[in-house]
């Protein structure tokens, strides 16, 4: 869904705290200031005491916290601000896990002075215009250095350029932050903050990772080696995984599902129906009060919405891989919505958009006890595979037919890959974006079965969606 971009560091950590906000959204203390969420001017993004806050980012490779081994005393505070309450202090050689992080930034301001390269969605035809004197703000949501660009109040796009010292690159002016603007910023809490939890159950912020070892449980120094053998090896000193969700992909849970025994448990023959001719196939979840989609909707199932004037009369891009039974793509989460809600009015039935939870349970009949629906067994692109996957391994990269490989144990196909699918939830908590689930045709073999997260009006050709039906 993302093309993406790095700014040069010096654009980041400008915008001031004491902007004039277009609208104030609700407060809360935290420590001694109050938080008040607000949007910059000119359209800019919402901020808090003038940051960004990007919640659940991801300040390591491959996002997978897991635990942490502090190499020298850390604090924890009561909140992520820097004059909330000192909860604990970490003593150094304690290891402890990882709950959220948060990635605070001022966003950049920018002008557009020129003509604007490499800035676009996907299709080569579908070049969106900026005008000369447009305002942008870049912020940071995913927290990996990849910038996204604001515009008028919603995300516009990505790009690809860099600026020169005086904040010129691209075809934009871009403020340049100065050294005492950028020491200000992380006195006032920008940067990096980790929620840890200890093993006797306290739990605080932490600001950046200066002495936090592990980090992403992918790094090669001896104390992790060390905590990962011993882990394997059944000794209890090893990182514990209390909880994995269906969707975590972290490392410590792949580790736990990779040694995890298959399921015994055999289920009903699926019995797909049909609530008109153009209408998806369903599934019926056994023990619950929802049927869900067998098959990603597809582009004639789309097609046929707008055909029926439903769809807002919306035609979405098939990238010239051809339509059909191949999964319908480029589709925003309010397209997805109105799919289902002209489906409804059709049928007089009751479809929506799967919850996470529901995604949960119908991708991984019985829970998610293995890495994959059909077990640990690595993905391969043969068709009518067992383990087939359409991921970005596969040439050439880009969608199948649905139904290109067997299904899992209730009949469903194309659970994680293909094409990420719209939820009808939140990513998170007071997060603006919406829950994208079992990864694309453009994920890498590490990140099959995730989840991830877009703003309503993203669009790209690895998302579209598969639809729920109340029995």
């Amino acid at each position: 869904m993302e093309i993406r971009l790095t700014l040069a560091a010096a654009l980041v950590c400008v915008v001031s705290a004491c902007a004039q906000a277009s609208g104030v959204l609700g407060g809360q203390t935290e420590g001694d200031a109050q938080k008040v969420q607000e949007f910059l001017p000119d359209g800019g993004p919402p901020v808090v005491n003038g940051f960004y806050e990007a919640h659940g980012a991801c300040p390591f490779e491959g996002c997978a916290a897991g635990d942490l081994y502090a190499t020298g005393p850390v604090v924890l505070l009561e909140r992520p601000w820097p004059d909330a309450r000192v909860v604990a202090t970490i003593p150094a050689g304690e290891w402890v896990s990882t709950a959220n992080t948060i990635l605070r930034m001022r966003p950049a301001r920018g002008v557009v002075i020129g003509p604007v390269e490499n800035l676009y969605p996907y299709g080569d035809d579908a070049q969106p215009i900026l005008e000369l004197g447009d305002v942008v703000y870049a912020i940071d949501y995913h927290g990996e250095g990849d910038t996204t660009l604001w515009r008028r109040g919603d995300v516009f796009g990505w790009m690809d350029t860099g600026s020169d010292g005086n904040g010129v690159g691209g075809g934009f002016q871009w403020s340049v932050a100065t050294f005492e603007q950028q020491d200000a910023t992380e006195t006032a809490g920008g940067g990096w903050w980790l929620e840890l939890v200890r093993a006797n159950g306290e739990r605080g912020w932490a600001r950046e990772l200066g002495d936090l070892d592990c980090v992403g449980v992918i790094d090669a120094a001896q104390r992790c080696n060390e905590r990962w053998a011993a882990s394997e090896q059944g000794s209890g000193s090893g990182p514990t995984v209390p909880d994995c969700e269906a969707y975590d992909i972290s490392q410590p849970c792949k580790d736990l599902r990779s040694r995890a025994e298959p399921s015994a448990a055999s289920y009903p023959a699926p019995r797909p129906f049909r609530d008109c001719a153009e209408c998806p196939s369903m599934v019926r979840i056994p023990g619950r009060s929802f049927a869900v989609g067998q098959y990603e909707v597809t582009f004639a199932e789309w097609d046929a919405c707008v055909a029926a004037a439903g769809c807002n009369g919306y035609s979405p891009d098939d990238q010239g891989w051809g339509r059909g039974n191949r999964p319908v793509m480029n589709v925003k989460w309010e397209d997805a919505r109105a799919y289902v809600r002209w489906l409804s009015r059709h049928t007089r039935q009751r479809y929506r958009l799967l919850t996470t939870d529901e995604w949960a349970e119908a991708a991984f009949p019985g829970g998610r006890q293995q890495n994959y629906p059909w077990g640990n067994e690595s993905p391969v692109c043969d068709l009518g595979a067992r383990n087939g996957v359409a991921y970005d391994a596969c040439v050439p990269q880009r969608t199948m037919p649905v139904g290109s490989f067997q299904p899992n144990a209730y009949g469903l196909y194309d659970t994680i890959g293909n094409v990420g699918e719209w939820l009808q939830d939140r990513y998170a908590p007071g997060d603006g974006r919406r829950a994208i689930i079992g990864s694309s045709w453009a994920s890498n073999e590490e990140s099959l079965g995730g989840r991830g997260g877009g703003w309503a009006h993203d669009l790209g050709p690895d998302t579209g969606f598969r639809v729920a039906r109340r029995q």
